[in-house]
């Protein structure tokens, strides 16, 4: 079989929505459940369930299990993803410490997009200038200008004494995704 190597930013995509969110909470908090029971208990329709199943499932978040003719899905991380179990271990903790939804989306939202990683990747070398970024990583100017600031604005990036700098994201979860977006 081949291994599966979703992209973190495509990930963070997914999880950056309250359905996907909800159903992730779900089913932490009711392991085995089917795509009818989600939609219950989510109140969305059942295909629209079974369309962010099948996201979260391709990122590698839950595992469907068939008995029968029904599926069940599980929060089990799919052992071919690479940060799958990290992620999903994250995002229990989250749940248990009932963080919200939009915290969630916010710090996910800073790694929705390749550049932005290759950002945070080039500052972990060490500070850098708007120049030094731009040469380091290839982002044209207006580009790198635009993902800073979103970077800054979900404070995984800081600005001072003219450079970049990262910045230690203030919970676990945006902890965690800077580490794994320098991995």
């Amino acid at each position: 079989m081949n291994k599966l190597r979703p992209t973190l930013w495509r990930t963070c995509r997914v999880l950056a929505s309250e359905t996907r969110l909800q159903l992730l909470w779900s089913l932490f908090e009711n392991d085995g459940l089917c795509v009818a029971d989600l939609a219950r208990l989510t109140g969305i329709s059942e295909q629209n369930a079974s369309n962010q199943l099948r996201a979260l499932n391709a990122r590698g978040l839950i595992t469907p299990h068939r008995i029968g003719l029904q599926v069940f899905y599980r929060p089990e991380p799919n052992t071919e993803v690479e940060h799958a179990q990290t992620l999903l271990d994250a995002l229990r903790d989250c749940c248990e410490k009932k963080m919200p939804f939009a915290s969630i989306i916010r710090q996910t939202t800073a790694f929705t997009h390749a550049r932005r990683i290759l950002i945070i990747q080039a500052l972990a070398d060490g500070p850098a200038s708007f120049g030094d970024l731009h040469e380091q990583t290839g982002i044209p100017a207006a580009s790198l200008s635009h993902h800073l600031k979103k970077l800054e604005a979900r404070r995984f990036v800081r600005r001072g004494g003219g450079k970049y700098y990262q910045n230690t994201p203030g919970n676990s979860f945006g902890r965690l995704l800077r580490k794994t977006a320098c991995a």
